[in-house]
């Protein structure tokens, strides 16, 4: 009996984390959502130009995550 006591608990502790994690991600989706709208009107009012910043920043990115990778 006690055992399924705790199985029910656990059950319902876990329905409310995932409820808690939906939630989380929903609002996630909502900022990036807005995140990305933004970054298109920017990059519409300014032609190509935002292109090479972002090919700039991966590079970037990738040339520290290569010298991370050979450091550990």
């Amino acid at each position: 009996m006690c055992i399924t006591i705790g199985i029910g608990n656990e059950v319902r502790e876990s329905t409310k984390q995932l409820s808690e994690m939906n939630d989380a991600f929903a609002e996630t989706s909502g900022i990036l959502g807005g995140t990305f709208r933004r970054m298109n009107n920017m990059a519409a009012r300014q032609g190509c130009r935002w292109l090479w910043y972002i090919v700039f920043l991966v590079i970037v990115f990738w040339f520290f995550l290569v010298v991370w990778w050979f450091r550990r």
